[in-house]
């Protein structure tokens, strides 16, 4: 007891010492500069001097003391580093002289690592690399790392997306295992597992999707009906194909998504069952979740059933095809299926119309994608063409997703779920005073709650003169996230969403379908937070190759470019705006620099004014490339003149 009292004390004496020092945890924040931030676990940020950034790595969790400068300013000094995430990282290689380092490719790092003899793997200067780091920098300020892989140069064809590939630690290749228990599975196991199943082989499905597209994971069926429709969605089943705990599942839940790049593809489940066995190819029988919905005239979602079954698609539809019949120049089909799809469309402008009185049904915004040549750069940038088929088959998915959610929603179970809170936390407070003193009627805070951000945003998109204030409240958004509880999604102006629809993509799909399965079995099988968070992870992984090769290609095809071009002005900040290029989506910065004399920024309106001249969002400008910052992968514009345009156009 005396041992235990002691040790209680000296605890406290800890805790005491730790307190009057202003003792405090939080996490390392880079910069473009040698000084960085530390973001503490209250959520304030600390600045981190360049000395004390020297010791530590973008990520690190540290302990600090908050102490005053020779300024008397507040600063963090570093009392303990407690841990460090990054352990791999990639990188360019550099030579000087004898002596070898790598040029890290870490968001906020402004150091290089040297490199031992022994470890560098024969790596050549210049060469990009991956890399392991062997030394932290905490105890001696030198950071050492060894290199594991050499990748390529920037001038090898396709570095760009192998590049990304490594960096991010996308998985290519299927383990040997997963390959030995593809050879298992066969056409016989589809018919070993239809027996116990509802047998739906003879309701017309149809599929719609991309020419080109193998792994089909959707099919629709419209009925007519004296109060509205009823809509049957087929949705493939690979959960139960799948042996649950097998390799494959683990590999696929490892990969998250399908990735898709130009002339790229990588899996997230293998092609035998994606393409073949779970894919709803027409004539074949398939396993399937099939959700009955039934649907009122005035596009409402009355009432829904979920049944495990088995069914057949009855005709492949290419978007262009049913486009081209929406256009009265259809293909060859049958009076039955014109019938289907004269309901359909019917349908999906009823659910639509429904979504644009009650939610947030924005007007379809202009989407890009690369064409790239025989050399895998970028032949020319293109608009995406949204038709209405498209948008069919949206709207049927919405639906279909918006009825899961619901079921998950009522079972007293963790699940996965897509939240959105509307603003950025960080932004709520100044977007709620502006509404307050712009709009009579507003009620402060009521932004913050899912039906008054609806009545908000809708009413500051009625009007022209209300635009800015709508702007105000589109561009400061926050991004959605994966949660286990069942909370609102204000982008869509619903109470709760999910995604059911793309399991042969999607492993946070492939997961709900298995838990659906459990569910109508009157099995609670939770989704736990461990699995969620790696789910968010790897996802994310995806979505960060993309961009990272998108960019990269970007920065080469904008280089060549000494045009002067259009832009709207995305976002403003007070040390400039981010800009869009209209023609081609592509992205960049306007510094303050590049505005003569002194300016000021409005935070809360988000206008930058100079000279009587200002500055907003979505304003139309004219710039011309700057310069590119080639190791961040960033493009600077220059702001053009409406004389300087007029005097380029005559030339």
């Amino acid at each position: 007891m005396l041992k235990l009292d002691m040790l209680n004390q000296l605890k406290q004496l800890k805790q005491d010492i730790k307190e009057s020092r202003n003792l405090m945890e939080g996490t390392v924040k880079g910069s473009p500069n040698k000084f960085g931030f530390v973001n503490l676990d209250s959520g304030k940020d600390v600045f981190l001097p360049a000395e004390e950034m020297e010791k530590v790595l973008p990520g690190d969790r540290i302990e600090i003391e908050i102490i005053k400068d020779s300024k008397n300013k507040k600063v963090a000094k570093i009392e303990r580093l407690i841990s460090s995430p990054t352990k791999y990282f990639c990188g360019k290689y550099i030579t000087k002289g004898k002596t070898h380092f790598i040029e890290p490719d870490i968001h906020g790092m402004n150091r290089w690592f040297f490199v031992p003899p022994q470890k560098r793997k024969n790596a050549q200067n210049k060469d990009l690399v991956k890399c392991r780091i062997t030394q932290h920098p905490y105890k001696t300020g030198n950071a050492q790392a060894a290199v594991l892989e050499v990748i390529g140069q920037d001038h090898d064809m396709g570095i760009e997306f192998n590049y990304a590939c490594k960096k991010h630690d996308i998985r290519k290749i299927w383990p040997t295992e997963v390959e030995q228990e593809l050879a298992q599975l066969s056409e016989d196991t589809i018919a070993s597992l239809s027996n116990s199943r509802t047998d739906l082989t003879h309701v017309h499905f149809v599929t719609i999707d991309s020419h080109s597209t193998v792994d089909i994971d959707d099919a629709i069926y419209v009925e007519k009906t004296e109060s509205g429709w009823t809509l049957s969605v087929a949705i493939a089943d690979p959960s139960t194909v799948v042996p649950k705990g097998s390799e494959i599942e683990k590999e696929a839940l490892k990969r998250a998504s399908s990735l898709y790049f130009p002339g790229q593809h990588i899996a997230m489940l293998p092609e035998k069952i994606a393409g073949d066995l779970c894919s709803l190819k027409e004539n074949a029988q398939r396993l399937a979740k099939v959700v009955q919905i039934e649907v009122s005239e005035a596009g409402d979602l009355i009432d829904y059933k979920i049944t495990e079954a088995v069914i057949k698609s009855h005709k492949k539809l290419s978007y262009y095809e049913l486009s081209q019949h929406y256009e009265n120049a259809a293909p060859d089909i049958n009076a039955e299926l014109k019938n289907m799809l004269a309901a359909l469309k019917q349908l999906t402008d009823a659910l639509r119309n429904a979504r644009q009185k009650n939610a947030l049904v924005q007007a379809d915004r202009k989407e890009f994608y690369l064409e790239l040549d025989d050399k895998q750069k970028i032949a020319d940038i293109k608009t995406k063409m949204l038709t209405p088929a498209h948008r069919v088959v949206e709207e049927a998915m919405v639906a279909t997703n918006r009825c899961i959610a619901d079921f998950l929603a009522k079972q007293d179970v963790p699940s996965i779920f897509i939240t959105h809170q509307g603003l950025r936390p960080d932004r709520r407070e100044i977007v709620d005073k502006v509404l307050t003193e712009s709009l009579s009627d507003y009620q402060a805070g009521s932004i913050t709650e899912l039906p008054g951000f609806i009545q908000t945003v809708h009413q500051t998109s009625s009007s022209d003169e209300l635009k800015p204030l709508h702007l105000l409240i589109s561009r400061q958004l926050d991004k959605s996230v994966l949660s286990s509880k069942a909370q609102a999604h204000f982008g869509m102006g619903l109470e709760h969403y999910t995604t059911f629809t793309s399991p042969l993509r999607k492993a946070q799909d492939y997961l709900i379908h298995r838990q659906v399965s459990a569910l109508l079995n009157n099995k609670k099988v939770p989704i736990d937070a461990d699995k969620l968070s790696k789910l968010t992870e790897a996802t994310q992984a995806i979505r960060n190759t993309v961009n990272d090769a998108e960019q990269w290609l970007k920065c080469q095809f904008i280089a060549k470019k000494k045009d002067i071009f259009d832009a709207n002005v995305l976002r403003v900040f007070s040390t400039g705006f981010q800009v869009k290029l209209i023609d081609n989506g592509i992205e960049g910065f306007i510094s303050t620099k590049e505005m003569e004399g002194k300016y000021s920024f409005n935070q809360e309106r988000m206008i930058i004014t100079n000279k009587g001249q200002s500055f907003e969002l979505d304003q139309i400008v004219k710039v011309q490339l700057k310069q590119i910052d080639w190791p961040r992968k960033q493009i600077q514009f220059s702001l053009i003149s409406e004389e300087k345009d007029t005097t380029n156009a005559d030339k």
